[in-house]
């Protein structure tokens, strides 16, 4: 990853002077990033351009109703990889509240503000569940770049089409004929907010290490 930030070639093991390979990509995208921007800001962005503003990181129904609110046309509900706070919600958990939210306040019109969520994304079904509940895309990263990396642009073309099968086999499996039918009620939210959290544990330690036998018996004096 720290080769997009530099301007050399490929060769990660050359000794190129000028070039810092001390941080990694997160925090040398971090230095694009204004902690000091706010909803006061909305209306600036809003004068320079007249594409569509999607605003990514939102964590809470109530950022996603001020984002309404501010005239924005969407939101994408995302923890950012669960890199910013540990055990945070993903982006499905707070879509369901976020999408209740704007139907109470009657802020809810999918064509005038979408909502789209990332996070966790690894197979067509669950591309389903948030289209069902909701959602007007998902975003998919790690597949695709799993494929990219092993079989390049041909694995990815691939994958999309694994995925454009998969989902239409999910839909008719549901009932549904095409995505206007998906509906709320075709999912099981009993368990949503049911966690469970893994212990870490060392596999390589417990897979190599073999205890010593004890010795049975007094020593003799």
């Amino acid at each position: 990853m720290r080769l997009k930030f530099e301007t050399l070639g490929s060769d990660v093991q050359g000794n190129e002077s000028g070039i810092d390979k001390s941080q990694g990509a997160a925090r040398a995208i971090s230095s694009f990033i204004d902690p000091s921007l706010s909803w006061k800001d909305i209306e600036w962005f809003k004068s320079i351009t007249k594409m569509p503003i999607i605003l990514k990181g939102v964590q809470t129904w109530e950022d996603a109703v001020l984002a309404r609110e501010h005239g924005l046309d969407g939101v994408v509900l995302s923890n950012h990889g669960g890199r910013q706070l540990d055990y945070a919600r993903s982006g499905i958990e707070v879509l369901v509240e976020v999408v209740d939210q704007l139907k109470r306040r009657k802020l809810w019109d999918p064509d005038r503000f979408e909502v789209f969520v990332d996070g966790g994304v690894r197979r067509s079904v669950d591309v389903l569940k948030a289209l069902c509940l909701g959602a007007k895309a998902v975003g998919i990263g790690r597949p695709f770049l799993y494929a990219y990396s092993v079989y390049g642009h041909l694995g990815v073309i691939r994958a999309i089409q694994i995925l454009k099968d998969e989902l239409e086999m999910d839909m008719r499996l549901i009932g549904a004929r095409n995505l206007n039918e998906l509906r709320p009620d075709m999912i099981d939210l009993s368990n949503l907010k049911n966690r469970v959290t893994g212990l870490l544990t060392d596999h390589k330690f417990q897979e190599n290490y073999e205890s010593l036998p004890l010795i049975k018996g007094k020593p003799k004096l």
